[in-house]
């Protein structure tokens, strides 16, 4: 160790080892008293760690000194008073959905934040022990915040490799391709998103057996670890999306209090009956029509106005043909056609049964892209009926 390093790792003196076999341990600035995180790493990547540094990332832990000599990375950083996610299911059990649903909405910030650096950082190893809560859990507070921590496994994302050269993650965790059959990209992240949320929930690996009680929290765990990445949620903030969706939170953490370690947005006030018992919506209401679903009153008043509305007007529109009323087969034709066109509106639009899932532009995070798609395909659906309806008059009338 050169000069400068024992210099300036000599301002902290080491309290106890915390991992002695990871080089970790607890030290105390000499001069302020302060608990750091001392770590000796072996496995690393610098570039990371100087980003890390650099960044500031909220619900990451500080980087406050970063050297390195021959092969061995030397780092001082926060020290986050808690306790790991593993050690919270030993002494607690398992999480509830809205306990469950704030950890990954948290994770899914911070991963998004990684993710977005040019190239994309990748943690590789997102697994209970890397995961620490903070929080009075004695006293029945709950978590109040979540860290991820270390980042000894993660990599820069390279778009000239195809495969990974370094077998590195957890043993049910690590995705399929961290075993040396593709190069992992944030859609690696995501599978481990999936496991940890299955763990978090019934206290098992995928391969042991997927939380079922919920039939929209099985699908997004499903959908999260699928062996194929294509087929996974692509984005932290796609994944976010669907637990928002389908999970319902006691309370809200609101996005910019994420950015921002001091401050913390919390909504009691949920008109949604069931998020305010802070249960999950039942299965069976997501077949109800937009404005029926959430079980709010004035939703489901001005809905009903609509539909009523709408189904009159399919009913009795009268339609003329060269000047003549139609009547008859036809006439009814005409009117399914204009039923047909308009059921867009209220169904694709408020997203029924999650199809925007299945639609490129409408599944995008950012809200302009979202809304070209909405209208794209609104005048897509209404030249599609017509062409339908053309051949078909010219078929049979």
């Amino acid at each position: 160790m050169n000069l400068e390093i024992q210099s300036r790792l000599s301002f902290y003196r080491r309290l106890e080892e915390v991992e002695h076999k990871k080089g970790i341990s607890l030290v105390r600035h000499v001069e302020t008293g302060q608990i750091y995180v001392e770590k000796v790493l072996t496995q690393y990547d610098k570039s990371i760690y100087d980003w890390l540094q650099q960044s500031k990332l909220p619900y990451v832990p500080q980087i406050y000194e970063c050297m390195e000599e021959d092969g061995t990375l030397y780092l001082i950083e926060e020290y986050i008073q808690g306790i790991t996610l593993e050690t919270y299911i030993e002494q607690f059990g398992c999480l509830d959905l809205d306990a469950a649903g704030r950890v990954i909405e948290y994770l899914c910030r911070t991963l998004e934040k990684l993710h977005s650096h040019i190239p994309p950082i990748v943690h590789r190893d997102i697994k209970p022990t890397n995961v620490m809560l903070q929080g009075d859990f004695k006293k029945g507070q709950g978590i109040v915040s979540v860290y991820l921590i270390d980042f000894n496994t993660a990599r820069v994302f390279d778009a000239e490799r195809n495969r990974d050269t370094e077998l590195i993650g957890t043993r049910g965790f690590a995705a399929p391709e961290q075993y040396g059959f593709l190069q992992s990209d944030a859609r690696t992240d995501i599978y481990g998103l999936g496991v940890l949320l299955n763990y978090m929930l019934c206290g098992k690996l995928i391969r042991d057996g997927i939380y079922e009680d919920y039939p929209e929290v099985s699908q997004i765990i499903r959908k999260a670890t699928q062996i194929d990445p294509e087929k996974r949620y692509q984005t932290a903030e796609e994944m976010m999306q669907a637990v928002y969706q389908s999970m319902c939170f006691d309370t809200y953490t609101d996005k910019e209090s994420l950015n921002d370690k001091t401050v913390t947005v919390e909504t009691s006030a949920i008109s949604d009956p069931y998020e305010r018992k802070g249960k999950i919506r039942p299965a069976w209401t997501r077949f109800l029509p937009p404005g029926f679903r959430e079980g709010k009153v004035l939703n489901m008043v001005v809905a009903a106005i609509y539909y009523i509305f709408w189904i009159y007007f399919c009913l009795t529109v009268e339609v003329k043909d060269h000047g003549e009323p139609l009547s008859g087969t036809w006439l009814y034709v005409n009117r399914f056609v204009y039923f047909m066109m308009f059921i867009i509106t209220p169904f694709f639009w408020n997203n029924y049964l999650d199809v925007w899932n299945y639609f490129p532009l409408v599944r995008s995070p950012k809200k302009i892209w979202k809304l070209v798609g909405l209208f794209l395909y609104t005048v897509a659906w209404f030249f599609l009926v017509m062409f339908v309806f053309v051949i078909v008059e010219d078929i049979f009338r």
